[in-house]
């Protein structure tokens, strides 16, 4: 069975479907199948991220209507170790069952399933919540994200395992906690609750993802150690960030 990881954010713009779309490709890289669901319907992004699902026809609402059959909705790459479900044009709420139902029956194949989870909490987010075992909550490093994240923070607590809500720093950077311009790892935990997971660098490659271009080389290791503690790989974070 898949583990199936909801990738959310207490707030907009703090670049959940970039980590989505990485963390899947570092994931693949380790000889993982990883399959994606985008959750956010009608501003869909990860199939300019992924270039995956040019040619689609289904999307996941019609495999949860039954409108087909769940793996005729999966975009795969060429390799196949990649998938992604694309999210319906309008964002009417799904079944958060049927969904549940679809997701697992799509991601039988699949090693992981990461839901790209839409910003807030309407939409998709309480079916993509209800069909999770695990989050990845993304913050930039900054006050009023990580105030977000750590509201957000309480309702996964709520629904999920304290140790399986983790924390992901992204566009952080070093120099700027030196300047004092954002915080650390350390305070960042401290303000939303959540454990640490691993930390991004700001890179600014990351903006031309969707043309091909790839993440600096820090970035790739970055999400290198990230799947590798997804994996239950002991990672030290001393003198990486």
């Amino acid at each position: 069975m898949a583990r199936t990881i909801l990738i959310c954010s207490g707030k907009g713009g703090a670049g959940k479907s970039t980590v989505s779309a990485c963390l899947a490709r570092a994931l693949c890289a380790r000889g993982r199948r990883v399959l994606l669901a985008d959750g956010d319907a009608g501003l869909r992004t990860l199939d300019l991220l992924t270039g995956l699902g040019e040619n689609a026809v289904f999307t996941w609402a019609d495999a949860a209507a039954g409108n087909c059959a769940p793996a005729e909705a999966v975009c795969l790459s060429p390799d196949g170790a990649m998938g992604l479900l694309l999210p319906p044009a309008r964002p009417d709420a799904p079944d958060p069952d049927a969904f549940s139902r679809a997701l697992r029956a799509a991601a039988e194949p699949f090693d992981y399933c990461l839901l790209d989870a839409p910003a807030g909490l309407g939409g998709a987010f309480p079916a993509l919540l209800a069909a999770a075992g695990e989050a990845v909550l993304v913050a930039t490093p900054d006050r009023v994200c990580l105030r977000a994240a750590a509201v957000l923070a309480e309702l996964l607590f709520d629904r999920l395992p304290a140790g399986a809500v983790r924390l992901l720093l992204n566009r952080y950077s070093r120099a700027a906690v030196r300047r004092g311009e954002c915080l650390s790892p350390d305070e960042a935990v401290d303000a939303c609750g959540v454990r640490l997971l691993g930390a991004v660098p700001q890179d600014a490659r990351l903006t031309q993802l969707a043309a091909g271009t790839l993440p600096e080389e820090d970035t790739r290791a970055a999400f290198a150690r990230v799947a590798a503690r997804l994996e239950g790989e002991d990672v030290p974070f001393k003198g990486r960030m």
